[in-house]
């Protein structure tokens, strides 16, 4: 089960097929993340639609159409699709896309285009509860977006790292950790190169001990993953964290962050860590979801709580798996895909 995200609707509503088809490509790409595209360009669907209410925020529509529907609608604001007269309020349908994008105005679109093509953009992974199945969702999450074309690298600033087990990849030995701790404490461009490794995803490769018995603190990983933002070579990089009381640390780590994915089950406990985590990141203004974990159907879900899901959407329910959840079945079950496309 996933919940729809609350986005501002951009609704065309127009019965010339051709029409629609000419433009929502070019809108939907350069529409900005708060607005979602819709069209309607079917009279019986456009009939089953106008029985029941929904929230608009702007609609576009033959100017033919207007009155019945905005009788029986409440869009916040009205544009009208007309064969030739350019007033106020009215859009030229000659005008294609480009004359909806100059009525809408700088306010709808994408900030930077240019900027945002070359922005790494930083996932910053919690848990409120334990056994909320964080390390899946993180590595899910880079799997589907490096999936999708994009470049992903998913990085684990644990001081266990059990990932390994999940990706079905060698931790190496001791050796191996030597030179991974090495590489670390060099902390450049190309030493940290020298330790990714790319098999489902792109990955720091884990430690076969403990980090800090190499001299390796947490913040190293913060130090790399803050080089690698700088570098923009990647663009999404997935930091998971260790699971307990989110430290000062790691809050600067989501502070930087334009994503923040939190996981959660949907007991009452886990609820109520939730409630107090999201107190403790007020000041946090990046893009927050939630994932919900080992859920199990028939099951209170204390998640769907308004307080909640009023300001921060549930991108996707896992349902409780009778194993250790591996990279093959994230695959084959399609889990995390949905949230990956919430996060872009």
């Amino acid at each position: 089960m996933r919940l729809i995200m609350k986005h501002n609707i951009v609704l065309i509503v127009c019965m010339d097929q051709e029409y629609i088809s000419s433009v929502e490509y070019d809108l939907a790409s350069v529409l900005g993340m708060d607005y979602v595209l819709e069209t309607i360009d079917d009279t019986a669907y456009l009939e089953e639609y106008l029985k029941s209410s929904h929230r608009i925020d702007t609609l576009i529509i033959d100017e033919e159409l207007a009155g019945e529907f905005c009788q029986k609608q409440n869009p916040a604001h009205v544009y009208q699709l007309s064969e030739g007269d350019e007033s106020s309020g009215k859009i030229n349908k000659y005008a294609g896309s480009q004359g909806i994008v100059q009525a809408l105005g700088d306010m709808y679109l994408l900030k930077d285009t240019n900027e945002q093509a070359h922005l790494t953009h930083l996932i910053n992974v919690v848990s409120v509860s334990g056994g909320a199945g964080k390390t899946v969702t993180a590595l899910g999450t880079a799997y589907w977006l490096s999936s999708q074309g994009y470049k992903a690298l998913y990085v684990d600033a644990e001081d266990f790292q059990t990932y390994d087990q999940i990706l079905g990849c060698s931790t190496g030995d001791e050796a191996c950790d030597r030179k991974l701790a090495s590489a670390m404490r060099d902390c450049s461009k190309e030493s940290i190169e020298s330790i990714i490794k790319a098999d489902f995803l792109d990955y720091i490769r884990p430690f076969h001990g403990i980090p800090a018995s190499y001299g390796i603190e947490i913040s190293r990983y913060y130090e790399l993953v803050n080089i690698l933002l700088e570098s923009s070579d990647y663009d999404y990089i997935v930091l998971e964290h260790g699971a307990g009381v989110i430290s000062g640390a790691i809050m600067r780590q989501i502070l930087a962050g334009d994503r923040l994915i939190i996981a959660a089950t949907q007991s009452a406990n886990s609820r109520k860590r939730l409630t107090r985590f999201l107190e403790n990141i007020g000041q946090y203004s990046g893009q927050s979801f939630i994932v919900c974990g080992r859920y199990i159907k028939d099951r209170p879900d204390y998640l769907q709580d308004p307080v909640i899901d009023d300001d921060i959407p549930i991108a996707e329910y896992i349902p409780e798996a009778d194993k250790e959840l591996t990279m093959k079945d994230i695959f084959e079950r399609k889990l995390l895909r949905d949230t990956a496309e919430a996060v872009v």
